[in-house]
């Protein structure tokens, strides 16, 4: 993969939430919902996808894989101020409610982890249509626990359905740890109940995530069915604007985590000036798309209606 390209998408990607993150704690924005730790995820597997072509069911803190998908940084800000101009929901949802029929991006849904099963049904679409798309379905650790995802990801097995399961394991749920909601610790295991190969790797790693999810998606375009990916990861950031990380872990856990920043990791191994450049670029482009996301109208009560029911 380009290496150089990937640095430039996660560090856009880290900017993005950074200046997210302070706009939410000053009160000019709502809500934000942290990727900080999960960059390599996204940007490993939405590279090994065709753009355009294959479809995304994408977890929350994917954002990376959304630029890499095609949104804009201006269209991810108009998101999270719920612009007129928002592409995710016309304003209408919370900031991480990703969503584009265009891009092929499956509607994110507040309660979790909803769609994996919608991410299962567009895989059967495919394969209805006779398409050669394929599905990339993420979730989190906690969502991995809740029985829709068993029957998502039997049902996809027994059908052979092209899609790809990715569960992005960052050791908590909200404020819970993975160890008290799961008797393993090693989701991937699950994979085996299914009958559909399973592999975990470091997501902290862009090049490995993307080797896993190549071998996973060409598996699915050939039509020898789903398969699980676990990403190991960890969430730097509190869960979401409103979450309080200190009530249930320490600032050294998070420190020591921080040593295998994935933009850490990844920048050393491109030239410190390139890297440096890349992250001008990315303060720059984030600064601007807030600027003006902010500036931009907010929606028209009148049409608040629109978008709940298909129109003839």
């Amino acid at each position: 993969m380009d290496l150089e390209q990937a640095y430039r998408q996660m560090t856009l990607a880290r900017q993005l939430d950074e200046v997210m993150w302070r706009l939410a704690r000053s009160g000019r924005a709502h809500f934000a919902v942290p990727c900080a730790g999960h960059e390599a995820i996204g940007i490993g597997y939405a590279s090994a996808l065709r753009r355009g072509h294959d479809f995304i069911a994408p977890h929350y803190r994917d954002l990376s894989a959304m630029l890499v998908h095609g949104l804009e940084p201006l269209q991810v800000m108009l998101h999270f101020f719920a612009r007129a101009g928002d592409p995710c929901g016309g304003g209408r949802q919370p900031y991480a409610h990703f969503g584009s029929r265009q891009l092929r991006i499956v509607s994110l849904q507040g309660p979790q982890p909803n769609h994996v099963t919608h991410g299962v049904g567009i895989a059967w679409g495919s394969r209805l249509l006779g398409e050669d798309s394929v599905t990339w379905i993420s979730f989190g650790d906690g969502g991995a626990q809740k029985g829709e995802v068993h029957e998502a990801m039997n049902f996809a097995a027994v059908h052979r359905l092209p899609c790809v399961f990715c569960v992005e394991s960052n050791g908590y749920t909200q404020s819970v740890p993975s160890h008290l909601e799961s008797s393993r610790p090693d989701l991937v295991a699950r994979a085996a109940g299914y009958g559909m190969p399973g592999e975990s790797v470091d997501g902290m790693d862009v090049e490995a995530v993307h080797a896993a999810a190549s071998r996973a998606v060409e598996r699915a375009r050939l039509g020898d069915g789903p398969s699980l990916v676990e990403a190991r990861c960890y969430r730097f950031l509190p869960n979401t604007s409103n979450d309080d990380d200190t009530r249930y872990r320490s600032q050294e856990e998070v420190q020591k985590a921080r040593l295998r920043d994935p933009l850490r990791l990844l920048r050393d191994k491109l030239p410190a000036a390139v890297a440096d450049a890349l992250d001008e670029e990315a303060m720059t482009a984030a600064r601007e798309a807030a600027e003006q996301a902010e500036a931009a109208p907010e929606g028209d009560p009148a049409t608040i209606f629109e978008h709940t029911y298909a129109s003839s």
